[in-house]
């Protein structure tokens, strides 16, 4: 019986040295969260990822040690929910929010075990934000009444309203009402960042095509042959071209198809060109190049438009 007895004492010693440890690596797991949700840079962020890693993985171990089956399990359990947060460039704020429920179980589990009090305690569980919304039939009608105030002039003939008109035509037609603010401008931004992209592919490569015919008036087609000059230029406009129908850009994907057209016959010496039309096409393909840059800036400020329909949280 004073056996029994004196195993159970020194249990319960070996129980509440534990719950004096746990209480420090809790409150520094706690602290280092705190810390990561600030978005430090990029070497901090690493260096506190790699404090809770530790934390975690002495809690757990010393649990083991004393035989804690269910704080050592529910320990362990939070390492594959810090995977979600060790890349500074794409956790979010939902990775921190579960990372941090699956904390406190971890929390209530050893309070459990020890009956230790924590300065840190849950945040009480506050109502619900409603998140800002709209329905999708107020947001297409705002993009249509937007689409039908752009000016019909040759300097604004393309814009990123159809773009992201037809997208959300397409989300509508997948289900359900409402568009949530987070959601709308997530879209909003993936729309813009690869209709940029494309746009500005088209306005580094247009003045390359323009250096070539450029050369090929200069020099003339008995001194560099126009298949060997103009070869990779009707490819990169073929590619031009699909790139342009992906912006919604229409006039440049005419001007293009007209430009391989005119340059195929150059290659296969099926017209006379003299030096006043080559000299007009390379006009031509450097103003197409400046009417791609004014697209640029005039999405950007479509953007900001666009963005103002419904508002951030």
């Amino acid at each position: 019986m004073d056996s029994e007895q004196t195993q159970d004492d020194f249990q319960k010693e070996l129980i509440e040295l534990f719950g004096q440890e746990a209480q420090e690596w809790l409150v520094q797991i706690h602290s280092a969260l705190t810390e990561l949700e600030g978005q430090p840079d990029f070497e901090r962020h690493a260096q506190l990822v790699d404090a809770i890693v530790r934390g975690i993985t002495s809690l757990g171990g010393s649990a083991a040690t004393i035989n804690l089956p269910e704080v050592e399990r529910a320990t362990f359990a939070l390492l594959p929910f810090i995977e979600t947060i060790k890349d500074r460039t794409t956790v979010t704020q939902q990775d921190f929010v579960t990372v941090r429920e699956q904390f406190w179980l971890v929390v209530a589990c050893v309070k459990g075990a020890t009956g230790i009090t924590l300065e840190i305690e849950p945040p009480a569980e506050a109502s619900p934000v409603q998140e800002p919304s709209i329905d999708f039939l107020t947001l297409l009608n705002a993009l249509r009444a937007l689409q039908d105030q752009q000016p019909a002039t040759a300097s604004v003939s393309r814009s990123l309203i159809p773009l992201v008109l037809q997208r959300f035509e397409h989300e509508a037609r997948q289900g359900g009402a409402l568009i949530e603010a987070t959601t709308f401008q997530q879209i909003l931004h993936e729309l813009h960042g690869t209709d940029a992209h494309c746009l500005d592919s088209l306005m580094q490569e247009l003045p390359n095509i323009a250096r070539h015919v450029s050369r090929l008036r200069l020099e003339g087609a008995g001194v560099a042959e126009p298949e060997q000059l103009l070869g990779s230029s009707l490819e990169r406009i073929e590619h031009l071209q699909s790139v342009a129908k992906q912006t919604n850009a229409t006039i440049l994907v005419t001007f293009l198809t007209g430009l391989h057209n005119f340059l195929s016959l150059l290659v296969q010496r099926r017209i006379p060109v003299g030096e006043h039309r080559l000299q007009s096409v390379e006009g031509r393909i450097l103003a197409m190049a400046c009417m791609v840059k004014e697209w640029i800036a005039t999405g950007q400020t479509e953007l900001e438009v666009i963005r103002r329909l419904v508002p951030a949280a």
